[in-house]
């Protein structure tokens, strides 16, 4: 039988075509497609996926070899066999192998939490379990408030629990703000030209349009900003100001209060992600500054553990009414089970520990590799787990990041960051990933080294 077969290769790094043969196997996997299911032709299938037909046939090859597909002469293509359990996603993989080493991704670094995380679980089952039959609690009244307020003036935030909104991760925060922010008329926000892609992702599923502001070390520049307001006038303005990503820049208190003077005087909004904010921040957040206008999201995703899928936001008073209910609207609220279990790992210590613990392991690496690559114009600070390498005459960040990859590594190019129409810096972003040995990490590096010293000649700088 024929099947119309489109994959997303959105969820799967590396080459397309090792991308097609990921998606083509996790949907074996889930059963979208079955034993004997014919595959579109090679033409078919890559004008809907957007890839040369090359790319196609070469992932139809791989399949046929890893014996995920079988092919006919004159027939065509077909799923083989039985359906096949989805593979665990490997946290990293050996270069000698001719496997990837992954230093695009920043995941939770293990520094043992795995324990803690037990025993919260099993605290709240023995104690919490017999609750379950009800919805979540509304904001403010689940026990979980005051834990996590303490645990936000680590990041010099003083949170009113009449406030917040614990959320389902930072991105679910992210989205919440922005629909909030748009909740009385859909209008323009104003982003940094380099920026974290689910924050675009956030903005363009309400529709609204992005406007980037120029940037420098320390982040957007007054100037630009308040320029770029005067040409198209925006409701919010979204920023990082404690860590810069992808830079690992911090925006120093002077800017913060100039941009929070604009806020008022143009009567825009502020929207602060902090989901990097492992170390203690150093200066106050623009909620702190102009908290009648400023919202401020983070997670424990980087802190303490990314699949607990635990978030939250701290609103304007005046908003707090209208994120409330569309958190209502949308999930009815976060899962008791997983606010049970991160309350337990904040009221224990449990969480504080895991976060310095993972500080300090950061440190580490970010030093290690430092040490490694300090003769190339890196930014890098010790609480962040990744550096910001601008790259030298002859490369620009695709070709580079496609050389990495055929050295086996896998790093993130500037491009992946950068807006529409906003100047794309040669430059890439490279985790100094905590969860692989520091033999690999340190052998990575060093290819990384051959390459920048030997770029292409026919790259222009």
């Amino acid at each position: 039988m024929g099947t119309i077969w489109q994959p997303s290769l959105s969820d799967f790094d590396g080459p397309k075509y090792k991308a097609v043969v990921a998606a083509l196997r996790a949907d074996i996997a889930k059963g979208v497609l079955s034993s004997g299911d014919k595959l579109p032709p090679v033409r078919e299938l890559a004008w809907e996926i957007k890839v040369t037909p090359g790319t196609v046939a070469r992932a139809y090859q791989d399949g046929i070899a890893q014996g995920l597909l079988q092919a006919t002469v004159g027939r065509g293509t077909f799923v083989a066999g039985a359906r096949l359990e989805i593979p665990a996603p490997e946290r990293f993989h050996d270069m000698n192998t001719g496997r990837k080493v992954n230093l695009r991704n920043t995941n939770t670094t293990n520094v043992g939490q795995s324990d803690a995380i037990k025993r919260a679980m099993i605290h709240v089952a023995e104690t919490k379990v017999d609750q379950y039959l009800d919805y979540p609690e509304r904001e403010g009244r689940h026990t979980i408030y005051p834990h996590l307020v303490q645990w936000m003036e680590y990041s010099n935030i003083q949170a009113n629990p009449d406030n917040l909104v614990v959320t389902n991760g930072g991105q679910n925060a992210i989205s919440l703000a922005t629909a909030s922010v748009l909740a009385d008329g859909i209008g323009p926000i104003a982003i940094d030209a380099l920026t974290y892609p689910g924050i675009r992702y956030a903005v363009q599923g309400q529709r609204a349009e992005l406007l980037g502001v120029k940037t420098d070390e320390f982040g957007v520049m007054p100037d630009a900003l308040e320029k770029v307001y005067k040409n198209k006038p925006f409701k919010a303005f979204f920023t990082s100001a404690n860590v810069l990503n992808p830079t690992t820049g911090e925006m120093p208190v002077e800017r913060r209060m100039a941009i929070a003077n604009l806020a008022r005087h143009y009567d825009f909004q502020i929207i602060e992600d902090d989901c990097w904010g492992i170390g203690p921040a150093k200066h106050p957040g623009f909620s702190s500054i102009c908290p009648e206008r400023a919202w401020y999201l983070s997670s424990i995703s980087k802190s303490v553990s990314a699949g607990l899928r635990f978030g939250y936001l701290l609103c304007p008073p005046e908003k707090f009414a209208t994120a409330s209910r569309f958190m209502q609207t949308a999930s009815f609220g976060v899962s008791r089970a997983v606010v049970d279990i991160a309350e337990a790992l904040l009221a224990s210590g449990d969480a504080a520990n895991i976060r310095a613990s993972i500080l300090k392991l950061v440190g580490q690496r970010v030093e290690f590799t430092v040490n490694l690559m300090g003769k190339w114009d890196i930014s890098w600070r010790r609480d962040v787990p990744f550096i910001w390498l601008n790259l030298p005459r002859g490369w620009r960040a695709s070709s580079f990041a496609s050389a990495c990859e055929r050295e086996n590594i896998v790093v993130r190019a500037a491009d992946e960051f950068a807006l529409n129409n906003m100047p794309t810096p040669h430059a890439v972003r490279i985790s100094v990933n905590c969860n692989i040995p520091k033999e690999m990490l340190g052998a990575a590096f060093t290819k990384i080294d051959k390459l920048l010293a030997h770029p292409p000649m026919d790259v222009e700088g």
